[in-house]
């Protein structure tokens, strides 16, 4: 996969989208960290579905960091009575 400096979409947008139409996707970074991914849309892909592979997949990812939260904060052994408890907790608070 390519990195692309973001102002090369500026300053280079013809080369830009023969690169993305060659590589089939580019990474966008700015400062050198990647900001934004592109793909070639010129095939027969759908974009409806590409949109929701990249939903489900951001979903996904999500619920990795969720999970990974958890574990670091040793919230991944609860029990289901102790989750319910901090969950009541919450609502509570949160009613003021």
């Amino acid at each position: 996969m390519e990195f692309i400096p973001y102002r090369a979409l500026r300053n280079e947008p013809k080369a830009l989208r023969q690169k993305l139409a060659d590589a089939g996707e580019l990474v966008i970074t700015v400062d050198g960290k990647p900001f934004a991914m592109m793909i070639d849309l010129t095939g027969n892909d759908s974009i409806e579905d590409i949109l929701l592979m990249a939903s489900r997949l951001k979903a996904q990812m999500a619920a990795r960091a969720i999970r990974s939260q958890a574990r670091r904060d040793g919230r991944d052994t609860l029990t289901e009575d102790q989750i319910e408890a901090l969950i009541d907790k919450t609502r509570q608070e949160r009613k003021g």
